[in-house]
């Protein structure tokens, strides 16, 4: 309805920029419809400077703006360093004799190649791959319904197998809302370094 001022997005941007900041989540209201304004947006930032820009048409392109904020929030937080830990991985592998195809697993449980790992698939990818395992150790074991037990350090990931993998598109991590494909997977904040005691009415 209204054009973009993009002479006022560019004085903003550059302060921002001046100021130290390096990763830029652009979340518009109407992006998911209209995307030209956050494009002519993360063109303008990629041209001061912002290494990492993350924009909510490409992140998740649906309705509502918290959840989709959200997510391209918590995918430009996590993407540059991911991109760092990728680029290690990939020196340290440069050396191999038959120059190997790296891929990461996603929170979905699938596979992507490196360089298309986005921090907003990271977020449940081990206990995803966990899963994964679970899944197919228990059928090369004449098993097809399974219940997941994943106990970390401080936390423990409980899953459920019975034919098909179970997915959820939106849920909370941590508090915060993300929509993004994902195993589904319930934490409880319990685990093997855990200490339990008993307050006089109930475990705690």
């Amino acid at each position: 309805l209204r054009p973009i001022d993009l002479k006022a997005a560019e004085r903003d941007l550059r302060a921002a920029f001046d100021a130290g900041v390096r990763a830029l989540a652009i979340v518009l209201m109407h992006g998911y419809r209209f995307p030209q304004h956050e494009a002519a947006l993360a063109g303008l930032a990629r041209r001061i400077g912002f290494p990492q820009v993350s924009v909510s048409h490409v992140v998740s392109p649906l309705m509502k703006l918290v959840s989709r904020g959200d997510t391209t929030v918590v995918d430009a937080y996590l993407s540059p360093i991911l991109r760092r830990y990728v680029a290690q991985v990939e020196r340290e592998l440069a050396g191999a004799e038959t120059g190997p195809r790296l891929q990461f697993m996603q929170s979905s449980g699938g596979l992507t190649d490196a360089h298309r790992f986005q921090g907003k698939d990271a977020i449940l990818s081990g206990p995803a791959g966990g899963i994964v395992g679970m899944v197919r150790t228990a059928v090369a074991g004449g098993h097809d319904k399974v219940i997941g037990f994943d106990m970390g350090g401080t936390s423990t990931d409980v899953s459920h197998y019975a034919g098909e993998f179970e997915r959820a598109f939106e849920t909370q991590v941590a508090g915060v809302r993300m929509r993004a494909p994902m195993m589904s997977i319930h934490t409880v904040a319990a685990g093997g370094g855990s200490i339990l005691s008993f307050d006089g009415a109930r475990l705690r």
